[in-house]
């Protein structure tokens, strides 16, 4: 997977978005992935501090899947400098976010 997916530092197999929460009226995102689709690993993306939250969806067709295929990411600039992107076969979602963090049990 290109991008900065790699900072993860989970492995080389794919990864799929279960859920999206929004929290605190648009300050908190949780992205709820699974790594690994056969072993179902879970870890969430944390965005905290989000300032501007950008939804397109790219495939109608699709809004009826339990998860989306993560096929980019980009991880941007916390403190509010760039957006983070997460582009899935389904959405992508753009956040200007000031502080992110990765939270996996495993």
């Amino acid at each position: 997977m290109p991008d900065d997916y790699y900072l993860f530092k989970l492995g080389g197999q794919t990864s799929l978005i279960t859920s999206v929460m929004v929290s605190l009226w648009g300050n908190k995102v949780l992205i709820e992935c699974v790594y690994n689709p056969t072993e179902r690993l879970p870890y969430v993306l944390v965005f905290q501090d989000c300032r501007d939250i950008m939804w397109t969806v790219h495939d109608s067709e699709k809004l009826h899947e339990m998860e989306a295929d993560l096929i980019g990411f980009s991880l941007g600039v916390e403190s509010h400098q760039k957006a983070a992107v997460i582009t899935t076969d389904i959405f992508e979602l753009s956040i200007i976010y000031g502080s992110f963090f990765l939270q996996k049990d495993w």
